[in-house]
């Protein structure tokens, strides 16, 4: 996957329930926890086929992102906890490759416009509510709104989604059969992204380290799997 595939990735996705507890990831507050991790292939087929081989697991499509070029096949991790392969749809120069790499994750909470006012008085600054919505195969609509975190020190940073009332949650209908077994942050320099953690009520798992990566293992029909970026 070339670095611009991957940036391209990376910008759509920041755009695009009781809660099972996960290893290494603690709701400090009741209402955020981990919504679903994102890994990104440069071509939707292959990257399907790729992660049946490794895990045994096949992904369901969850259907197109309206305006963004991209669709995403699912797995659950649970009740309110999910992977989702992110990839264009038309197929990139590189799709070659069938790597799958975490290029990003989110948040989930039933009360974005508090928890967005709780972290901007932190000084944190984020970009939204952004609405967003898309279509499964099955004509059924999902509806969301996300907000996201930037500046320095936040490159690994969650964004936020808040889904909308009545719409399904893609752990609950997708193909089940994979847990999450460990997810950690490695970054250069952790004090700013423990910061923003504690004022979004969050324990997430950081280690120093280089370069920069998102790191899961998860143990599903074929044995447990690891992927980083």
């Amino acid at each position: 996957m070339t670095t611009r595939t991957l940036t391209a990735l990376t910008g759509l996705m920041a755009l695009l329930s009781p809660l099972v507890p996960l290893y290494g990831q603690e709701a400090i507050t009741l209402d955020v926890d981990l919504d679903h991790i994102i890994l990104a292939t440069p071509d939707l087929t292959r990257g399907i086929e790729e992660f049946a081989r490794l895990t045994g697991v096949v992904p369901r499509r969850g259907g197109q992102h309206p305006g963004r070029g991209t669709e995403n096949p699912l797995v659950s991790l649970g009740a309110g906890h999910y992977l989702e392969l992110l990839a264009p749809i038309v197929p990139t120069a590189d799709s070659t490759s069938v790597r799958l790499i975490p290029v990003g994750w989110a948040l989930h909470t039933r009360a974005l416009p508090s928890l967005l006012t709780r972290v901007r008085a932190q000084g944190f600054q984020l970009l939204g509510p952004v609405p967003g919505s898309r279509r499964t195969p099955d004509g059924t609509l999902l509806e969301w709104r996300t907000a996201s975190p930037g500046g320095p020190g936040l490159e690994s940073a969650p964004f936020f989604i808040e889904w909308a009332g009545g719409t399904p949650h893609p752990s609950m209908t997708s193909p089940g059969g994979c847990r999450l077994v460990s997810f950690e942050l490695v970054v250069t320099e952790t004090s700013r992204l423990e910061e923003f953690f504690k004022a979004v009520g969050y324990q997430a798992t950081i280690r120093s380290g280089s370069p920069r990566s998102l790191r899961l293992t998860v143990e599903c029909p074929r044995g447990r799997v690891s992927f980083a970026s």
